[in-house]
């Protein structure tokens, strides 16, 4: 549960900051979630721009 809260939290916070800019099938598979939280991050912190589904390769 807890990790559910982080992510929760953590697109909570991205998308204020850019809105949706990826597919929610991202979300269905561990690995790709994973990529998509670590891609987040480095968005939120200005590491890079917007996360999209070419980063994902969905």
């Amino acid at each position: 549960m807890e990790d559910e809260s982080m992510l929760i939290m953590l697109i909570q916070q991205y998308s204020s900051k850019f809105g949706i800019t990826f597919s929610s099938k991202a979300m269905e598979d561990e690995d790709t979630k994973q990529k998509a939280m670590l891609l987040m991050m480095q968005a939120i912190s200005g590491q890079r721009g917007p996360v999209t589904d070419e980063d994902l390769e969905l």
